[in-house]
């Protein structure tokens, strides 16, 4: 990896300290108030409108969730700053993805040719209002698609909405989500051909879209193949100084061709455990996924079950990444059938090695920077820890190589959880954990490192709060 890409992932492990965080509030969606806006059909998981119902499903606002005060507290921060006058503030809005502190930092926009079936043009989809937004007319999809397609759909990241709250930590997350936001599509748009790409010009692209890249940026870009029936920018990156190297040397390094990626075998040195031939739909998972709120119950997890989420976690998705962009690890407190301890998960063999012998609930709570991945280190089945090798892909893609693994590794994890929602196993993405910690346990060395977890098991009964979905 190159010295930018370096730098960063050696600085920042844990949030920083944000200039005056309070001068930017997040908003949920932006606004063009003299562009042509295009309503899509309501509700979309009724319309015969596969655009509509599909960018529902990618970053549309579907479910109101009623809070109790000590819900709120994690996104909040102190007591004082739960409402206690109103209930109506206590119902939350959310999206069907996870995002780090509930701040949904992805937006999507739509370039459309003749059969997408809305008006040729480039559009910001509008979440709050289930509508599309004209930025400009005619057909620019050889602009922005490495590959003919009916649709190009393109997922960007607001930096602040993530760096208000996290600071210099938040690329690291918005590069997580990326990964998270391609699944997502890859998941619900399989029927229309969805193919994700995180190679493309990123110069062209922002400035099609008239974004600031430093406020934000395309993270990643979605090709559909099937036919489909002013706000203030706000502040820029540049205040994060980390941050901007990365970035900007990320988006100069966008023309590299990928090669073969030298898969890392089992070394055969630690126990092995087969795994039965069980598999989940993530598709049938997305309607089901939600980020439990109160953990885990701590009933024991079937070898089947865990088999099924760990072939979704391996799935090689439909994109232009190199094919073994990551090693998956997991962690296995509580399964019928494994003995305790951390393991790496062959996906060609079906496998798991073991690389440490013991509970390692001790190592887990000691690496968990939050009550919620402290809980889970006590209660959950299973932690799954995509592992990046960043000197693997130094020489052919440079510093876009950070981008490149966390968006995988993202990816993974979303899958996974996707399977495990399908099973009626309950999920949570955790970012406030210190990898670095866990790489110990795994015995990684200096050229592998953890990237990101997501902690599964039986969800506690009082996990679930009331919620109203939005759309069917």
């Amino acid at each position: 990896m190159s010295d930018e890409a370096l730098h960063y992932q050696a600085e920042i492990n844990t949030p920083t300290e944000v200039p005056d965080p309070g001068a930017y509030p997040v908003r949920v969606a932006k606004s063009y108030p003299s562009a042509t806006r295009h309503h899509l059909p309501w509700p979309p998981g009724r319309a015969a409108h596969s655009l509509g119902r599909l960018l529902a499903e990618l970053g549309g606002i579907t479910r109101l969730q009623w809070m109790t005060p000590l819900d709120m507290l994690p996104f909040t921060g102190s007591f004082e700053h739960i409402p206690d006058r109103d209930p109506l503030a206590w119902l939350v809005t959310r999206r069907p993805t996870p995002s780090g502190g509930a701040r949904y930092s992805a937006e999507w926009y739509v370039i459309a040719g003749p059969d997408s079936g809305i008006p040729v043009g480039v559009h910001y989809y509008d979440p709050a209002r289930h509508a599309l937004v004209q930025l400009r007319a005619g057909d620019h999809r050889r602009w922005a698609s490495p590959r003919p397609a009916t649709t190009v759909l393109v997922q960007t990241s607001v930096f602040w909405r993530l760096a208000v709250r996290y600071g210099e930590m938040a690329y690291r997350l918005c590069c997580l989500e990326a990964g998270i936001q391609l699944t997502q599509a890859l998941v619900v748009g399989r029927d229309l051909g969805a193919r994700a790409h995180l190679r493309f010009h990123d110069e062209e692209l922002n400035a099609l879209l008239g974004l600031d890249p430093l406020v934000e940026a395309v993270q990643s870009v979605i090709t559909l193949d099937g036919p489909l029936p002013v706000d203030p920018p706000g502040p820029s990156m540049a205040v994060l100084p980390c941050t901007t190297r990365l970035h900007q040397a990320v988006i100069r390094e966008n023309r590299r061709d990928p090669h073969p990626t030298p898969s890392t075998a089992l070394s055969g040195d630690g126990l092995r455990i087969p795994l039965p031939a069980v598999e989940a739909d993530p598709a049938a998972g997305a309607p089901l996924r939600h980020a439990t709120l109160r953990g885990f119950s701590g009933a024991t997890m079937s070898l089947e079950t865990l088999a099924a989420i760990l072939a979704a976690y391996g799935e090689r998705p439909r994109w232009d990444l190199p094919a073994d962009i990551i090693d998956l690890y997991c962690v296995v407190p509580d399964v019928t059938g494994v003995p305790a301890g951390a393991y790496r998960y062959d996906r060609e063999t079906h496998q798991l090695e073991q690389v440490y012998d013991g509970d390692p609930r001790a190592e887990m709570r000691d690496a968990a920077l939050a009550a919620l991945p402290q809980q889970g280190a006590r209660t959950a089945n299973v932690w799954l820890l995509p592992v990046g090798r960043p000197g693997m892909g130094a020489e052919q893609f440079g510093n876009r190589w950070y981008r490149m693994q966390h968006a995988a590794a993202g990816a993974a994890l979303h899958r996974a959880c996707l399977a495990a929602a399908a099973l009626g196993v309950a999920g949570r993405i955790q970012n406030d954990v210190l990898t670095h910690v866990l790489d110990k346990l795994l015995g990684l060395d200096g050229d592998r490192r953890s990237l990101l977890l997501a902690q599964l098991g039986t969800e506690h009964p009082g996990g679930r709060r009331p919620e109203f979905r939005l759309i069917s």
